[in-house]
């Protein structure tokens, strides 16, 4: 073996380097995206001090008694504890005391973090010092706010309803249903009810993966997100754009639709992938690496973009869901706490002898998924845990001199077909 590539893996737990060991003569493509540098400190104040259609937080924030952070929870690969430093700089000096500052973890139905995950999120010193909940999505202490004219309930988080400032910290990445998260989902459904996040969930179609909210002349009841968010009173994002390195090259903050849709043009320049189309018609074999969005086990959709232009290709996704968990509460209609006794209860699996499957199926390498979690969700697909003996078995199916394109970091990649010229 050789023609060795690297790639990163395991957002949140190392972000450690992956080594894939191809035969010698196979002829490997990275397909990277666009991708941007790494903000400076100087570049985060300048976006702090020149917010998007709105003033200023410290001026827009005077007068406030308390606030509320929300930002996103592992799951999402935002690494907020870069951000909060100059985020906490700017209530301080609109006078809010630091003991009426909250910051609540917008799950939404996801499992609650750790205390330990916390101070990784959003830094050890500032999870040591200020109050950090997690949205609990069937709690009965939520507030209301009455229906939207479109009928959806709006029942959102009582720390974050009851603060007088309110200020969304999360990122910008493309997704299947909503175009690109960030903007209002990080109250809904990031901090919403369940009779809220059901509603929102329900709605006939998506938008699509990585389609920029406002810029469709078709109606697109997924607006109900920024509706909803109105009717609450956030005041401000701070929503950053990722490289793919997992570092912030892009900071948007300012007023939750218009920083938002900027972020989200720059995030699409950011992330967009030419793929080729002598890559699509020859490619034996697409290596789709999860990274950045590969902390849990239930994200692997938001990876699959590129699957749809390599229709004659075999596929592997490295995904090696870290945390192991594949609790979303919504659709498992039951709090975390059952699903964790259910899951104690449960014989774990053995999986099947490894062996390929067809092309078009979905090959996945994961250390920690768990095999009953993983044939729930993808009863399709095949699970491996041995990457070397998975890629020799195609060493052993595929032609000695086989194309390979891989995608280094699929997670947030946008790909776009590239016309012969």
């Amino acid at each position: 073996m050789g023609n060795t590539i690297t790639v990163h893996s395991g957002a949140w737990y190392g972000d450690k380097a992956l080594t894939l060991n191809f035969p010698t003569g196979w002829e490997v493509e990275v397909l990277g995206p666009n991708d941007a540098p790494t903000l400076s400190d100087a570049e985060i104040e300048r976006a702090f001090a020149d917010p998007i259609g709105k003033p200023r937080i410290s001026e827009l924030a005077k007068g406030k008694k308390s606030a509320a952070i929300i930002v996103d929870d592992l799951s999402r690969p935002t690494p907020a504890a870069r951000i909060v430093p100059y985020l906490l700089r700017e209530l301080a000096s609109a006078g809010i005391p630091k003991s009426e500052i909250r910051f609540v973890v917008g799950v939404g139905s996801h499992r609650p973090i750790t205390d330990a995950e916390a101070a990784t999120k959003i830094g050890a010193d500032v999870a040591a010092e200020y109050e950090v909940t997690n949205h609990d999505f069937m709690s009965g202490d939520l507030r209301a706010f009455g229906n939207l004219d479109n009928g959806m309930p709006l029942y959102f988080n009582r720390v974050v309803a009851d603060a007088d400032f309110k200020i969304c910290l999360g990122g910008i990445y493309p997704h299947s249903s909503v175009g690109f998260s960030g903007g209002a989902k990080l109250i809904v459904p990031g901090i919403c009810g369940f009779a809220t996040m059901y509603y929102f969930h329900t709605f006939p179609p998506g938008r699509g993966y990585a389609n920029i909210e406002g810029e469709s002349d078709e109606p697109d009841r997924r607006d109900s997100a920024e509706l909803a968010a109105a009717v609450l009173g956030l005041d401000a994002i701070a929503n950053v754009v990722l490289n793919s390195r997992r570092e912030i090259c892009g900071l948007f903050v300012g007023d939750f639709i218009q920083a938002h849709r900027e972020g989200a043009h720059f995030a699409f320049d950011t992330y967009r992938t030419e793929v080729p189309e002598t890559s699509r018609n020859e490619a034996n074999l697409v290596v789709i690496n999860c990274y950045p969005l590969d902390a849990d086990a239930i994200q692997l959709d938001k990876a699959l973009a590129a699957l749809s232009y390599f229709e004659n290709a075999y596929t592997i996704a490295l995904y090696p869901a870290s945390d192991g968990s594949c609790y979303h509460g919504l659709f498992d209609r039951l709090d975390y706490a059952r699903f964790l006794r259910q899951r104690a209860e449960q014989a774990p699996p053995e999986l099947p002898a490894p062996k390929l499957g067809r092309r078009g199926q979905l090959h996945v390498w994961s250390e920690h998924f768990l095999a009953d979690d993983f044939y729930k969700e993808y009863p399709a697909s095949l699970l491996f845990r041995d990457l070397e003996q998975l890629i020799q078995l195609f060493a052993e199916k595929l032609p000695a001199d086989a194309k390979v394109a891989v995608l280094p970091v699929a997670g947030i990649q946008v790909p776009v077909p590239t016309l012969p010229q």
